[in-house]
């Protein structure tokens, strides 16, 4: 009974496999309006609303700024979407066969053992569920591994644009405030 749900389990990270790659290299694993409220007083000028103790020209400027960050850091995911574009489509390419012939063996079994648990059939289709995982475990790490491979020098562009977006960001900032 207890191997039911993990069966399951490992069938839904099989399939969850395809996307993991794709999201963690999407944000880098940052909260890009986390510290020094960037994203609040940028929300708050874009809506029109001055945060208290600016002028309507250092509130200008800190539009503007707002405006050639978020500008900076769309330009550095656009590249990074399209310089990793092939090498998610191959991870693609390779991935989806092999999560599409695990939950191929996974329905298999379910029918085989819909009808009598500890018929004959049922065995043999746990036993190929198993090997066909056993099988497609290090063919998709491999692909895994391959992809973060394929984009980490594009990454790594990402990162240092967007380091220097924000870095560009608190020095405006700083010279608006009077902050030097």
């Amino acid at each position: 009974m207890t191997a039911r749900p993990a069966r399951l389990l490992l069938a839904a990270v099989m399939l969850l496999a395809l996307a993991v790659p794709a999201v963690a290299s999407a944000h880098g694993g940052r909260d890009r309006d986390r510290g020094f409220h960037k994203g609040r007083a940028c929300r708050a000028v874009e809506n029109g609303r001055v945060p208290r103790g600016l002028t309507a020209a250092q509130a200008q400027a800190l539009a503007t700024a707002c405006t050639t960050r978020a500008n900076a850091i769309a330009a550095a995911r656009t590249a990074f979407t399209t310089a990793t574009a092939s090498a998610q489509a191959d991870y693609r390419t390779a991935a989806t066969p092999l999560v599409q012939e695990v939950s191929t063996a996974e329905r298999a079994k379910r029918a085989a053992c819909r009808p009598d648990r500890a018929s004959q059939g049922c065995a043999d289709a746990r036993s190929a569920l198993r090997t066909t995982i056993a099988t497609v475990t290090p063919k998709l790490r491999a692909a895994g591994v391959a992809f973060r491979a394929a984009i980490a020098p594009a990454l790594r562009t990402y990162r240092t644009a967007v380091r220097e977006a924000e870095a560009a960001f608190r020095t405006s900032v700083a010279q608006i405030l009077g902050r030097s």
